[in-house]
């Protein structure tokens, strides 16, 4: 009988491989239809169905957003640790009190009544969670760590004695110097046993299944699977496996020297748990399709290294959404990332964060935008409609220019400017092209334009052609700061790590025109714009509005 069930138990099995395989090569096919493709970017980062598969002709759909989801087991444990933190402070304060009962009488002749003693109170808890914060005891993974969580709460005392010492002073707080020692002592101590109890909770729920983070495997077949079995012995990182992106490195020639290229290869799932887990491509829409499938963590198992161009490409584009990027210490160095070291004995595992896309940097922008547009086109209005009685008396066309731009993620949008040109130029693009000798590609720009008419020299020269785009922002479409939004073929010859550039909202200004527009070469124009998306940042932005008024003063590579 036992045999017989043995038996059934490995058909039943290898049925499931063998189905698992047809359907991964089947996903495989229609997420990426040139497998053998060297390249991650395939013209958009922009998925409009669940799996990943793109529709290139919804072009009248806005792009999908992105959306920030926290899981809710997360909220309540943070609210539960900063409750109990709050509670062991308070309850430190009230031992040392009782201990000191002089330190008790000095604080409350602070103020009437027992004012003193709850203003010093107040003073200590507040204190204490921004030493806590500032320790990062709060961040994700801090939740399961061992000894160095004791080593932030150690730090967060430490802390907690400088902020009570230095607000005794500047507000010259008649409080005893032993409070300010004794009470993150003992807070420390309670904490530290607060903490250890809460650990031990958490990973009984995460044995059970509970409070993890959904998580893509990336990694050749054979380190996906090696993977998936450290992480079921390792409780404390509190990855769960949802789905695989198996790749394997190839090389189009015998030369051991050519450059290799990944391509998507079949997945075998091992048992029954492995069978379950969904298969996806590698390609440029996988960070959106992790984010429809509420995927808080991508995990790098092998293959992809540090220093290949689809390292650097997928990590901007994770990390742009707010998706954590987890990989292994022998694939680390991200270029403009944060790197955090989580040591545990069983698997460890570098995490990489980009600050400034988190977001409430990404609501401050937007708030930025919103309000800096309106402004603008307030106090443009004057200038708007000067502009447009000059455009329109010289040949009678239309004041406004409308073009398909390629926005955030690929998706396109119509894009504004005031007419400088004659009728129908951008049919000429290839024509003129070729008359100056230049190429025509992503950075196409012709000095003494023939196409350009008499008023439209001066609204170039002065920006003022690009004013309407003001109406842009507003919408949504474009950002006042960021790459500039460029036409279809000349994303469609973007390489991986230029196509980064779709990440962001495009701008009415950004690197390239502070830097000298049309004076720079395409590979300068392509590094200020790579470099901006790594390196962006509010107080980055600020500064290329400043230097753009310069430019347009100037006439800076106009």
């Amino acid at each position: 009988m036992n045999s017989t069930t043995a038996e059934t138990e490995t058909l039943h099995r290898v049925q499931i491989s063998r189905a698992q395989a047809a359907h991964t090569d089947s996903h495989i096919a229609d997420a990426t239809p040139d497998t053998a493709a060297p390249t991650f970017f395939d013209g958009t980062y922009f998925s409009s169905s669940p799996d990943g598969t793109v529709t290139h002709n919804d072009a009248g759909d806005r792009p999908h957003l992105i959306e920030y989801s926290v899981p809710k087991w997360r909220y309540l444990y943070n609210t539960t640790m900063v409750i109990l933190d709050l509670l062991m402070t308070i309850i430190a304060t009230c031992i040392v009190f009782a201990c000191n009962p002089g330190a008790y009488a000095n604080v409350r002749n602070m103020g009437p009544s027992d004012y003193g003693v709850f203003s010093f109170l107040s003073l200590a808890c507040i204190s204490w969670l921004i030493s806590l914060y500032a320790a990062r005891s709060y961040e994700r993974h801090t939740m399961g760590e061992g000894y160095g969580l004791y080593a932030k709460l150690l730090n967060a005392a430490f802390i907690d004695f400088i902020m009570l010492c230095t607000l005794g002073y500047l507000f010259h707080l008649n409080v005893p110097r032993s409070l300010n020692v004794f009470i993150p002592i003992l807070s420390l101590i309670l904490v530290i046993v607060e903490r250890w109890l809460m650990r031990r909770a958490l990973h009984r729920n995460r044995a059970k299944g509970e409070f993890n983070y959904p998580t893509i495997i990336i990694g050749s077949p054979e380190g996906i699977s090696k993977t998936l079995k450290q992480l079921r012995a390792c409780l404390s990182l509190g990855y769960a496996p949802i789905a695989v992106c198996p790749v394997a490195s190839v090389c189009d020639s015998d030369d051991p020297n050519a450059a290799q290229h990944l391509v998507s290869v079949p997945f075998i799932p091992a048992n029954d748990e492995e069978a379950r887990l969904k298969v996806l491509a590698l390609n440029s829409h996988l960070p959106q399709t992790a984010k429809r499938m509420k995927v808080r963590t991508i995990l790098i198992a092998d293959v992809l290294t540090h220093d290949s161009e689809t390292m650097r490409t997928l990590s901007l584009a994770v990390e742009s959404m707010g998706i954590e990027l987890a990989l292994t210490a022998s694939v680390a160095d991200l270029s403009g990332a944060n790197l955090q070291l989580h040591n545990d004995p069983s698997m460890p595992i570098l995490t990489a964060r980009l600050a400034q896309y988190s977001l409430p940097t990404r609501i401050f922008k937007r708030v930025c935008d919103i309000v800096l547009s309106l402004v603008a086109i307030i106090l443009s209005s004057p200038i708007m409609l000067w502009a447009a009685y000059k455009v329109k008396r010289e040949d009678g066309g239309p004041v406004f220019y409308s073009q398909t731009r390629i926005g955030i993620y690929g998706k396109p949008f119509t894009m504004y400017k005031f007419r400088s040109m004659r009728l129908n130029a951008d049919k000429m693009d290839a024509e003129v092209a070729a008359a100056a000798g230049v190429e025509l590609g992503t950075t196409f720009k012709v000095k003494d334009d023939p196409r350009v008419t008499k008023i439209g020299k001066f609204i170039r020269k002065t920006s003022i052609d690009e004013v309407p785009q003001f109406f842009n922002v507003l919408k949504g479409d474009m950002s006042m700061v960021g790459p500039r939004p460029q036409r279809q073929y000349e994303v469609d010859q973007y390489s991986p790590l230029y196509s980064t550039r779709l990440l962001v909202k495009p701008g009415i200004t950004g690197p390239w025109q502070i830097s000298g527009r049309n004076d720079l070469s395409q590979e300068q124009s392509e590094y200020a714009d790579v470099s901006y998306i790594q390196n962006w940042s509010i107080t980055g932005d600020i500064a290329i509005l400043l230097k753009t008024v310069g430019a347009v003063f100037n006439g800076t590579g106009m």
